[in-house]
């Protein structure tokens, strides 16, 4: 199923993407917030994951007028423990494109998916991030360091909003 939002488009992966999904994933910069740049390789693997794994819910990102690729958001391990995940193309930094992605895509699926809690992290120094979890409803859970240094750990509780108006709530 599609999602629209004003400025965009999120559509279920098809092959067609692939080499959209492998030019972001590839890219140091647009991963410098997320453990750094896939291989080609290491795309592919994920890319053929988006595709076949039913355990990760996952869109692509496209322009709505010109259906270029914007960016990937998810949710991985759904059978296990939840968590939330986007990367968009540096183009797109800073014009507000996750905030509105994010407040449309997450929403939708915790109540298709049926969820009660999703966690997803940031690193420390990734401002934007963190206030876009903030936005989405999710409270800061952990301080947490692997071996690409420190981020923090956030966890969404679907009943720690009911009552709220979050899923029309969060500014674009």
């Amino acid at each position: 199923m599609t999602i629209v939002t004003r400025r965009s488009l999120l559509v279920p992966y098809n092959e067609s993407l692939q080499s959209d999904f492998l030019l972001l994933n590839c890219c140091a910069k647009n991963r410098a917030q997320m453990n750094g740049p896939h291989t080609v390789s290491s795309a592919k693997q994920l890319f053929e994951r988006v595709m076949h794994d039913p355990n990760i819910y996952a869109r692509a990102v496209l322009d709505s007028h010109t259906r270029e690729y914007m960016g990937h958001v998810f949710i991985s391990d759904l059978d296990n423990k939840p968590e939330l995940g986007y990367l968009f193309d540096k183009a797109f930094w800073g014009k507000g494109i996750a905030t509105e992605v994010l407040a449309a895509f997450f929403p939708k699926a915790v109540r298709d998916l049926n969820l009660t809690q999703v966690s997803a992290t940031s690193n420390v120094e990734h401002h934007a991030s963190i206030k876009l979890l903030t936005k989405l409803g999710f409270q800061f859970s952990a301080h947490k360091r692997d071996t690409f240094g420190p981020y923090d750990e956030f966890v969404f509780t679907s009943d720690a909003v009911e009552g709220q108006s979050w899923l029309s709530g969060i500014p674009a």
